[in-house]
C-alpha cells in the first residue's frame, strides 16, 4: 500500500534508519521513547518509497507484550497528499510576523533618524535595502501559502531552459565554471506540474549556490531519468563548490529561516523544498565542509499509457 515491499519490513536492521527521511527520525525516535508512558501513539510522517519519493503517512504504534517481551507493533497507513504540506503551520505564521515587524521597526528608526537631521546618502540607501527586505519577506508569504495549479504535458526542458539561462549569466558574471551534464532522455519527459512553482524552486535553489560559491568555483546541474518499473521518474542535482556545511547546519538547511549568510532571511532552501513536496517529490540536501553543497531534486513524471493518454504515476 505504501510502496514499500513486505519483506522489507522483516530483518534484523532498522527499517527507520532506511525508510524514515532524517528530518523526521527524530520525530519517529521520540514516538517510540514516549511509548513506556502511553503505550499508543499516532504520528504523522514520511515514508520512502522504492523510487526514493516521500510517501506521508499515519503510522499508529502501541506497546504490547509478545511471549514475556515488550514488543512495538502498529499499523502504516498511507495519507496521499502531503497533510501538512497545503496547511500553514502557527509557528511558520508567528515567525514570519515577526521577521517583517523587525524590519518596519528598522524603517521606523531611520526616517526617525532622517527627520532629525538632514537626509544623507546612508540612511537612504539603508532604508531602501529594508524596504526591499520587508518587500522579499512578503513575497515569500505569499508564495508559502499559495498552491499549485497541476498541468499534464509539462515538459522538463521547458522549466529547465529559462532558469538556466538566467543563471549561466549570473554565474560567468561572478567568474564561476558552469557544467551541464543533463541526459537527452530528459528531452522527451513530461511533468505533471505547475512551470512557475517549479521555476521558482530551481532558482532559490540555483541562487544559493550562487552565493555560496567564491570567485573560479564551479556550479553544475546533473539531470536524469529514472524508471522504476512502470513508474518514470526525474531526477535533477545541483552542486557547487563553496564552503560547504558541517553537519548541524546541514540538518537545519531546509528548516524556514535558517541561515548560515549574514543578513540572510533562510527562505529560499524552504519554500524550494515546500513546492517540490506539493508536486509530490523530494528535495535532499548534502554537503561536505570545505567541500561543497549538493541538492538533489526527484519529481515524479507523466507516462503515455496504451490508449495514448498522459497519466501521472505516484512512485
Amino acid at each position: 500500500m505504501i510502496g514499500i515491499a513486505r519483506e522489507s519490513f522483516i530483518g534484523n536492521d532498522s527499517l527507520w534508519e532506511r525508510c524514515v527521511p532524517p528530518e523526521d527520525q527524530a520525530l519517529v525516535r521520540d514516538g517510540v521513547a514516549a511509548l513506556k508512558q502511553d503505550r499508543a501513539r499516532s504520528l504523522v510522517h514520511r515514508f520512502i518509497d522504492a523510487a526514493g519519493l516521500p510517501i506521508w503517512v499515519c503510522n499508529r504504534m502501541q506497546l504490547a507484550e509478545l511471549d514475556g517481551v515488550e514488543t512495538v507493533r502498529g499499523c502504516v497507513v498511507p495519507l496521499g497528499p502531503n497533510p501538512k504540506a497545503y496547511g500553514l503551520d502557527p509557528v511558520v505564521g508567528s515567525q514570519f510576523a515577526h521577521k517583517l515587524a523587525n524590519q518596519f521597526q528598522i524603517q521606523g528608526m531611520i526616517l526617525s533618524s532622517l527627520r532629525r537631521s538632514f537626509p544623507d546618502v546612508k540612511d537612504i540607501e539603508l532604508l531602501q535595502q529594508t524596504l526591499d527586505r520587508a518587500v522579499e519577506l512578503a513575497r515569500a508569504f505569499s508564495q508559502y501559502n499559495q498552491f499549485p495549479a497541476r498541468v499534464d504535458g509539462l515538459r522538463v526542458s521547458d522549466v529547465l531552459e529559462p532558469v538556466l539561462g538566467s543563471y549561466k549569466a549570473a554565474f560567468r558574471q561572478k567568474g564561476i565554471a558552469f557544467r551541464e551534464e543533463l541526459d537527452l532522455a530528459l528531452k522527451q519527459i513530461t511533468l505533471c506540474g505547475d512551470a512557475f512553482f517549479l521555476d521558482l524552486a530551481l532558482r532559490h535553489v540555483f541562487q544559493n549556490a550562487l552565493e555560496a560559491t567564491d570567485k573560479n568555483g564551479e556550479v553544475a546541474i546533473v539531470g536524469s531519468a529514472k524508471s522504476n518499473g512502470r513508474h518514470p521518474a526525474v531526477m535533477i542535482r545541483i552542486e557547487d563548490s563553496g564552503r560547504g556545511m558541517n553537519e548541524a547546519e546541514l540538518m537545519s538547511a531546509p528548516t524556514l529561516y535558517f541561515s548560515t549568510k549574514k543578513n540572510h532571511d533562510g527562505v529560499g532552501l524552504s519554500l524550494a523544498q515546500r513546492f517540490v513536496e506539493l508536486h509530490d517529490g523530494r528535495l535532499r540536501v548534502s554537503s561536505t565542509p570545505g567541500k561543497g553543497t549538493q541538492v538533489e531534486i526527484i519529481l515524479p513524471a507523466c507516462r503515455s499509457d496504451l490508449n495514448g493518454k498522459v497519466n501521472r504515476e505516484r512512485l
